[in-house]
């Protein structure tokens, strides 16, 4: 008999690994932790870290308990500050799983969903931020930063598996997410004996496996101290799903992706030992990740779209499942756009409607390019300044779309507004030896993009020179490449349209535009890039160079 279900947390049974262990010198243990009541590890640290912000006063029953998670976290606390009687606010990603959310909001969470592109990160930033403008409302947890994370696995997981092991225990392996379990259970197993190997699973760059951290592209959590650790293995994505759907099917163990990547990298330690026993924490079930790539048919979806990428129709499958990301190439702000120019994105409109009706959460970003030439031109010629000039034909755009029946897209940023992003772009294209400067204006250097044609499907070679920039106003080291920056003229230096870089006093092409602000809001490889065929060389073709040279693959994974 317990008081409350906060007590059953911890003591999570340890069961060997059989089939898929193919040394049998070495046993290979799983701590399985979706026993925990909230069906994950992170019930310990959640219960220990607010109990411990319960005895130093910094929580008290006027405070929203608020909190960054990528899930299981969350469900942790929602389950704990359900007991204990606290309000409890959350910011994640919106690339978390649909089964995490389900299950926060049925625990009573409040949830504040973030750009999914931006990871936990997004929702740290967003976490801390709701704090500092109201501190005296909130109590942020913050797993990352809070040593009571780690404690909990000193006091808790380690000594389980101490006890449950008989101290035979030779080999931890866990995965590295806030740190906490690998940074309490090394502490605790090395002071009961320094010859244990503490082993951290990371997922390379870019990847996709929810929960855990890539300790050189994310915010590293503090408490994360990585002389605790005697090896770090990177493991990719599909082979950390492969082993999840393995343990499944062979071991009867139906759990989540980072207990697939931890297992994957347990089965090869293990393979490297002539004896011992190697522990292997799984942290999560899979019943939360049904609705992922995890266990998704990738070609269930039955729905074909042409790709001009590929010059045929292939079947699409969205980056996250359930979620759509279109960008739109929206219209420059000069004057009022006719019908036929409309027309894209009365496309863009069906594309979507129909991707919500095939049960598809879309996300939808339209462009405003209101800092190109034609508007900077029309301006000067109506006596206006640039910004006012440009938002009354934004206007005029927006009661178009209205008149014609397209529903409204999720964002229309401005170029205006996006500068910076787009000096930071170039940047990193300069860094990579992909761009260079000269006379004050930047251009990307095509020669060193090996690439450059395949969206079009234009010969470098037969490129008409001039295509691009106005050989007259643009010296160039090759006259086929195209401008990233452009140098401001003497009248636009009069009316203050320019950025002070120190490539000189500049302002950006529009292909380095879109690049950028599709970047920013959808992330390095969305779905789709909506827009009309007309566009596809120059400006498609060259947006799309700027960013796969960056990430090595297409902004887009359709182009329509």
């Amino acid at each position: 008999m317990t008081d409350t279900i906060l007590d059953t947390i911890g003591n999570t049974p340890l069961v060997e690994i059989k089939k898929l262990n193919s040394n049998p010198g070495v046993r290979v243990l799983a701590k399985l932790e979706y026993f925990n009541p909230g069906g994950s590890t992170k019930d310990r640290p959640a219960l220990y870290m607010i109990e411990a912000a319960e005895k130093s006063g910094e929580l008290t029953r006027d405070k929203t308990v608020i909190e960054a998670t990528s899930g299981n976290t969350g469900i942790g606390l929602a389950l704990v500050c359900g007991v204990k009687g606290y309000r409890l606010m959350l910011t994640m990603s919106e690339a978390v799983s649909v089964e995490r959310r389900k299950i926060l909001k049925a625990r009573g969470a409040e949830i504040l969903l973030t750009p999914g592109h931006l990871g936990t990160d997004g929702a740290i930033e967003e976490a801390y931020r709701l704090a500092r403008e109201d501190p005296g409302r909130y109590f942020v947890v913050d797993q990352f930063n809070n040593e009571a994370n780690w404690k909990s696995h000193y006091h808790g997981t380690a000594q389980e598996i101490w006890q449950q092991t008989e101290g035979s225990v030779t080999t931890l392996v866990a995965c590295l997410g806030t740190t906490g379990t690998l940074m309490g259970a090394s502490r605790k197993l090395k002071q009961l004996n320094p010859a244990i190997q503490i082993v951290g699973v990371e997922p390379y760059l870019g990847h996709k496996i929810q929960g855990l951290k890539n300790m050189k592209e994310a915010y590293c959590p503090e408490i994360f101290e990585k002389q605790r650790l005697d090896k770090k293995v990177n493991l990719d994505d599909e082979e950390a799903f492969e082993m999840a759907r393995r343990l499944a099917k062979t071991e009867g163990l139906l759990v989540g992706m980072s207990s697939g990547a931890a297992m994957a990298v347990a089965l090869k330690e293990a393979h490297e030992l002539s004896e011992g026993t190697v522990v292997v924490i799984l942290p999560d079930g899979g019943e939360r990740y049904l609705s992922t790539s995890l266990f998704a048919d990738a070609a269930d979806s039955g729905l074909k779209l042409f790709n001009t990428l590929g010059k045929h129709k292939e079947p699409f499958t969205p980056v996250r499942p359930e979620n759509v990301s279109v960008y739109s190439y929206g219209p420059t702000a000069h004057a009022r756009m006719h019908i036929g120019e409309m027309r894209r994105y009365v496309f863009a409109d069906q594309l979507c409607r129909y991707l919500r009706y095939r049960g598809f959460a879309v996300h939808h970003i339209v462009n405003i390019a209101d800092l190109d030439d034609k508007t900077i031109q029309g301006s000067e010629q109506a006596g206006m300044d640039l910004a006012p000039f440009a938002q009354g034909h934004m206007d005029s755009f927006i009661r178009d779309l209205a008149i014609l029946g397209v529903q409204a897209a999720e964002k229309y940023p401005k170029a205006s507004e996006h500068v910076e992003d787009m000096v930071a772009l170039a940047q990193k294209l300069v860094n990579k030896g992909l761009a260079y400067e000269k006379l004050r204006s930047l251009y990307f250097d095509i020669s060193r993009f090996s690439d450059y044609g395949q969206l079009s499907g234009i010969d470098i070679n037969k490129i008409k020179l001039g295509a691009t920039v106005d050989l007259d106003e643009y010296e160039k080291q090759n006259p086929r490449d195209f401008t990233l920056f452009k140098r401001s003229k003497l009248s636009e230096l009069k009316r203050g349209i320019f950025t002070k870089t120190h490539w000189g006093s500049v302002r950006p092409s529009w292909h380095i535009q879109c690049a950028a602000m599709s970047m920013k809001y959808l992330g390095d490889n969305y779905d789709i890039y909506a827009s009309s065929r007309e566009l596809v060389f120059p400006h498609h073709e060259n947006v799309n160079a700027i960013a796969a040279a960056i990430t090595g693959k297409s902004l887009a994974r359709f182009w329509m």
